[in-house]
């Protein structure tokens, strides 16, 4: 076996069994949910099959028997109206109708208001979207051999942290933005580890992206109060859980919060990047003096900097296109749309999160610099100048 392989595989195994064993442990946890945040909403979903044809009810949607397939209620047949658009109005149409044996999701709801009541509301996705999953992973691992498997286990500690631990965590009532910072301090040092193994990289990049979290936290609460937006702050979801927890949980800052692991992500791919840029700088002439080697990785920087913040800012447009279609079919000026609330609150936390990882670049190097490359000596005895 190549020598350098067996010291690729010596040094990632380790990484790789404690970060599984950190995601089953956490995993097994008990529900740290309290009881009483979840609300009785008076419906259920469950995964269904198709049985038979019944026709259409009074109001002319299709009605068909399904068979629960799992969870306490397996076994159970119903029949259940299609009212997830398949059988919209012409033109509006979004898939094929149902067919005997697809499976489905079944919301039954059963609050006083409604009555026992079930449709069908969508198709079962989740066999598509293992195969997606799994072509995902085989890419990674081809393209990245054991780097790419320690990325993959460090995304699902970081998944599995975020389900199990700040969900319910934020049920609880615990304040979101210490939450946010000291659950992405955890993840970002964590996964880390796991990908890059215990360097002066990795310490570099993880105080960066720590001093680059902070800023990002505290701009975002800043101007989100400055801004004057209402509870909901441009999100429908945020109207849904309005009746659903009241004041239990401090909606604005669950928001906040969404925009500072929004910016972990890109904040790590420059921290690290910025760190290895240092360290390669260095190993390629050792002779070369902090103060050069800063320079030189800043230039490296600028440009990602460029790329990261277009990217980042690209992602806001496309996940916003729809509405500013909207808008634009409604003749409204530019500069009154950006002056809406829902568009203003996007905008700010695009900045918002570009601001951090611009932050990021200087203090990573700054950082990093100062961990990997030594001190210049002045001219001593020795007439050596490090």
């Amino acid at each position: 076996m190549d020598r350098s392989l067996a010291d690729a595989i010596v040094r990632s195994v380790p990484a790789i069994v404690l970060g599984t064993a950190l995601v089953i442990g956490i995993w097994l946890l008990p529900d740290l949910t309290p009881p009483d945040a979840v609300p009785v909403v008076g419906q259920r979903n469950d995964h269904a099959r198709i049985l038979a044809d019944r026709g259409l009810d009074p109001t002319g949607l299709p009605v068909f028997e399904v068979e629960i397939i799992d969870g306490p209620s397996a076994g159970e047949r119903v029949e259940a109206v299609v009212q997830d658009g398949s059988s919209a109005m012409p033109g509006t149409t979004s898939r094929d109708p149902y067919q005997i044996g697809d499976e489905v999701v079944v919301t039954t709801f059963t609050g006083p208001a409604a009555g026992p009541f079930a449709v069908i509301s969508e198709p079962w996705r989740l066999p598509l979207l293992g195969i997606v999953a799994g072509v995902f992973a085989l890419a990674v691992l081809v393209v990245g051999g054991l780097r790419g498997l320690r990325s993959l286990v460090a995304l699902a500690l970081t998944l599995t942290v975020v389900v199990k631990l700040v969900v319910p965590m934020l049920l609880a009532g615990f304040d979101p933005i210490l939450l946010a910072v000291g659950m992405a301090a955890a993840i970002t040092l964590a996964t880390l580890l796991l990908t890059e193994g215990f360097s002066r990289v990795t310490a570099s990049a993880v105080i960066g992206t720590f001093g680059a979290l902070a800023l990002t936290a505290g701009l975002a609460a800043l101007f989100t109060a400055a801004a004057e937006f209402t509870a909901l702050q441009g999100n429908e979801e945020i109207a849904f859980l309005i009746p659903l927890i009241g004041e239990r949980v401090d909606l604005n800052g669950i928001l906040l919060a969404a925009t500072v692991f929004g910016a972990l992500g890109v904040l790590d791919d420059v921290t690290v990047t910025q760190a290895a840029t240092v360290e390669q700088l260095h190993q390629a002439d050792p002779a070369t003096g902090r103060g050069a080697v800063i320079g030189r990785a800043m230039r490296v920087g600028r440009s990602h900097i460029a790329a990261t913040v277009n990217t980042l800012m690209l992602a806001y447009l496309g996940a916003g296109l729809p509405l500013l279609l909207l808008f634009a079919i409604g003749a409204t000026s530019p500069l009154m749309v950006l002056n809406g609330e829902i568009v203003a609150v996007e905008v700010i936390r695009a900045l918002v999160g570009s601001i951090g990882i611009v932050a990021a670049v200087p203090l990573t190097t700054l950082i990093a610099a100062a961990l990997i490359v030594p001190r210049e000596r002045k001219a001593g005895a020795s007439g050596a100048v490090a």
